[in-house]
């Protein structure tokens, strides 16, 4: 498993190297597309047996920092290779793939024990949530290289990279996409949450990561309202997805930080 484990990581750097000789050249001195997108699907193809033996564990769901952080970033990956088979949203993978290889190669220091239950209410609630997380995760991506783009753009610097992605009206259409979808699955697990986890919600035991789920949650719900009514786009809507999703970050993957890693409970 050790050495799977390298082997993934190696494979995301190699597709992280092949796209960014792709965004960086001549389109004909480069790799072809297909060869970054191979390269992640193997990554993703190893990452996924990875994930199994780190997270299902014998007596139950390993879900400590590093095992959630290898989660989230294969659901995220996986999911990037599926669409780019129809459209041009690869690009991600510049900041995608080298997380991802960083999330796998901190599964070796990941503890091996259980953390939760193998209940199946406590796994349709991990499996909804983890695919906000990294359909957000995909969002915040995506607000990061379209702040880049836009600003290349304002400052006439629109050479390089910025050539290879798409249309910058087509980017915050791709933004606004997966803010929906992902909005759309932190609603359904923060329902599941109140739903599955009431006893511990009245005990006070969630109240921090629940206000921050909620925080995010409000910050993603105006900024498709902001979008929809006022027409909120561009550097407005880059800043919302950020601030969304640093209050989703910090309230799940804080906590377990500091209760992990500084604490060690």
């Amino acid at each position: 498993m050790t050495a799977l484990t390298f082997v993934t990581v190696l494979l995301y750097l190699a597709a992280t190297v092949a796209l960014g000789a792709r965004l960086l050249l001549h389109e004909e001195r480069s790799p072809a597309r297909s060869t970054a997108l191979a390269l992640a699907a193997a990554a993703v193809g190893t990452h996924v047996v990875v994930v199994g033996d780190t997270t299902w564990v014998e007596d139950g769901l390993n879900l400590s920092i590093f095992s959630a952080l290898s989660l989230v970033s294969w659901i995220t990956s996986t999911g990037l290779v599926i669409v780019s088979l129809r459209q041009r949203v690869e690009h991600l993978g510049i900041l995608l793939w080298p997380l991802s290889a960083m999330a796998v190669a901190l599964t070796l220091f990941a503890p091996p024990e259980a953390t939760l239950d193998r209940e199946l209410a406590v796994q349709i609630h991990i499996v909804i949530s983890m695919t906000a997380y990294a359909t957000l995760l995909a969002a915040v991506l995506q607000a990061l290289i379209l702040g880049a783009l836009d600003y290349r753009l304002r400052h006439r610097r629109a050479t390089g990279f910025v050539r290879q992605l798409p249309a910058l009206r087509t980017m915050e259409k791709q933004l606004f996409w997966l803010v929906a979808v992902g909005f759309a699955a932190l609603t359904v697990a923060l329902g599941s949450g109140f739903l599955f986890f009431m006893d511990r919600l009245l005990e006070g035991m969630m109240i921090h990561k629940t206000s921050l789920s909620m925080a995010s949650w409000l910050a993603f719900a105006t900024l498709l309202i902001g979008h929809a009514v006022w027409g909120w786009r561009g550097q407005t809507a880059i800043r919302w997805t950020l601030v969304g999703f640093l209050a989703l970050m910090f309230g799940y993957f804080g906590s377990k930080f500091v209760l992990e890693l500084i604490l060690q409970q």
